[in-house]
């Protein structure tokens, strides 16, 4: 359930839910004249479990679509940061001396580039992990260069350079558990059931009334799935509609091969600093 949820064609679910949702309302009307006859003895507490179920519903579903807004929120905020620390960590390489700051910057930048394309790989847990695997190494190999750089020589502009590492590579583990973390399928389940129960509350009442609006029933059912498929879309990281903007890591890497393909009569540019929050 999970895996069509959240990583399926982001197009199945919303045409799948549709489909459900007015059949939901349809089948009652068709077919369950004797239900409605009951409910009809029983007008008040229909009117209560109804009123109880759509609110319910609608309770459900507010609650879902603010976690996943929430999460939403924190991947867009983690590459800002990711790329804040990496534009910091190349400017405190300048403390390796030459040859070692340009090694040292080389490796970043494949290093920034393959965080980049992580954040571009469809968002299901085996490629988000295996993507970072693969810069594994680079973290291993830029670590080591600092960390024997400041043993070697300890002052306090390597340990700088050692400290703003240490934030690259754990704002890494942050967003892959940002990444590869959604709104529990359960909950999503939950308010899936609650609404299609909602439908069918409605199919009965229109059974109940003789009446068939089909134009309330079709405004009830797209938006409906208009805002479920938003809550869901905004928890499938990279893979949905709704994707976390990647400028700011996509300029910090920009401005690092620049800097990299500078003459060396013009000397080292040291990158732009990367844009602050974006929205």
């Amino acid at each position: 359930m999970t895996a069509l949820i959240f990583h399926s064609n982001p197009w199945l679910l919303p045409l799948l839910m549709l489909f459900v949702l007015a059949l939901a309302i349809e089948l009652p009307y068709r077919f369950a004249g004797r239900v409605a006859r009951f409910a009809m003895t029983h007008s008040d507490a229909f009117n209560v479990v109804q009123a109880g179920l759509l609110t319910l519903s609608s309770f459900v579903l507010g609650l879902s679509f603010a976690q996943a807004s929430s999460r939403f929120d924190v991947r867009r905020d983690l590459v800002v940061k990711e790329a804040n620390a990496i534009g910091t960590t190349w400017l405190r390489a300048d403390q390796l001396g030459p040859v070692r700051g340009l090694q040292f910057r080389k490796v970043l930048t494949s290093y920034t580039a393959m965080r980049l394309a992580a954040y571009q790989r469809p968002g299901n847990a085996q490629s988000i992990q295996a993507a970072q695997r693969a810069t594994d190494d680079e973290q291993a190999e830029l670590w080591k260069t600092a960390s024997s750089a400041l043993y070697a020589q300890p002052k306090i502009g390597l340990s700088l350079l050692v400290q703003a590492l240490n934030d690259t590579i754990d704002v890494s583990a942050e967003q892959l558990q940002a990444l590869t973390v959604h709104v529990p399928t359960e909950i999503v389940v939950l308010t899936l059931i609650l609404v299609t129960l909602g439908a069918l509350s409605l199919g009965l009442r229109f059974a109940m009334d003789k009446v068939r609006p089909t134009g309330l029933s079709a405004v009830y059912v797209v938006a409906s799935v208009v805002v479920i498929s938003m809550m869901i879309d905004y928890d499938r990281p990279q893979s949905g509609f709704i994707k976390v903007d990647l400028t700011p890591l996509t300029m910090q890497l920009q401005s690092m091969q620049r800097s990299e393909n500078a003459t060396p009569q013009a000397g080292r540019v040291a990158p732009e600093p990367s844009p602050g929050r974006n929205s």
